[in-house]
């Protein structure tokens, strides 16, 4: 897998606001803003279910990024869930 892009790697040494499931999806984060520490790449993969349901593949196949955050609230910090990279689509590279 490529490099992960530099849009991604020009937030690390920011102030971002995040909100929602960022550690966990059955818990809601209220917006606020984070440190961002760290970049890395995530083990999941973001991909169209209902085609992978009906058509036995997906059109597409996303990487994901975690951040490292932390904020004022937070006694230590932490990895955040995975997001999407669509601009690497791991189908068109197979």
């Amino acid at each position: 897998m490529d490099s992960i892009p530099q849009k991604y790697k020009d937030l690390v040494g920011t102030k971002q606001i995040f909100s929602g499931g960022l550690f966990t999806p059955k818990r809601s984060e209220p917006e606020a803003e984070y440190d961002v520490l760290d970049i890395r790449w995530g083990s999941a993969k973001i991909m169209n279910v209902r085609e992978m349901k009906e058509k036995g593949r997906s059109s597409y196949e996303y990487p994901t990024v975690e951040y490292l955050i932390k904020n004022n609230k937070m006694k230590r910090s932490r990895w955040t869930r995975g997001f999407a990279v669509p601009e690497i689509n791991l189908v068109e590279s197979n």
